[in-house]
């Protein structure tokens, strides 16, 4: 049984008209646990995500960290603890900054680090260390992403939130950064709320699964024997089609 970390409690919300896109979501993540969340676009994924990360409000219930409310005189300690990597990684990378700067910057509070550290780092996503030195406009797809990821990783978070990473990578970049998670989660003991509609992936990476459909969480499954069973017909629907 895994102790409790995240909990994502009864939210609720609504865009225009009314809409509901997040419908009553219960949601939890333990330490140390990889979840996954998957669902067609536009069922609520990556908003559930942004309220999360508190880059949206909810109308009704709330996000718990280690049993605490994320309230905004905890939301600075609560972003050492949990960080989002998103589905673009170029957005997310200054083209005006090196490698060097990109992954000096969520550090800048804390001691100087040293490019010798940097570099130990890299080798730990498996970037070559003279990277350091390039833009983001030099970069690979796969090459930005672990660099979004190692920026993450400089922290030391508990969590770390992937939504939809690697749905722009090619298949062989795709595997090499989910087993990149499933290393990281082994050495380091970190969570990971695992967002994709990659089902192969999330089966693979993952300890358990929540489905979801318009806005509502309508399963949920631990892996046993390598694998999951569902009871909610949409969700066998979902993990039959990736048989075939």
């Amino acid at each position: 049984m895994w102790a409790l970390l995240l909990q994502v409690h009864n939210i609720c919300k609504s865009y225009r008209k009314g809409r509901p896109i997040l419908n009553h979501i219960h949601l939890t993540v333990g330490k140390g646990e990889i979840v996954g969340l998957v669902g067609e676009s536009g069922s609520g994924k990556s908003t559930l995500a942004k309220v999360i990360m508190q880059l949206e409000a909810p109308e009704k219930g709330a996000v718990y960290f280690q049993q605490q409310p994320i309230t905004k005189h905890r939301r600075a300690a609560f972003y050492d603890s949990c960080q989002i990597i998103f589905q673009n990684a170029t957005a997310a990378l200054n083209p005006m900054w090196t490698v060097r700067d990109l992954l000096r910057e969520p550090l800048q509070h804390k001691q100087p680090i040293t490019d010798t550290y940097l570099q130990t780092m890299l080798e730990k996503v498996k970037l070559p260390t003279d990277i350091l030195h390039a833009l983001p406009s030099e970069l690979s797809g796969g090459e930005k992403q672990r660099v979004n990821l190692l920026r993450s990783l400089l922290v030391e978070p508990q969590l770390i939130v992937c939504d939809e990473i690697i749905s722009s990578l090619d298949r062989l970049i795709q595997r090499e950064i989910v087993d990149l998670l499933k290393t990281l989660n082994k050495e380091r003991a970190m969570a990971i709320l695992f967002i994709s509609h990659d089902l192969k992936a999330v089966s693979y990476l993952c300890d358990r699964i929540y489905v979801m459909k318009a806005g509502t969480i309508v399963d949920e499954s631990n892996k046993e024997n390598n694998g999951f069973t569902f009871t909610d017909s949409y969700a066998k629907m979902l993990f039959q089609a990736m048989d075939h």
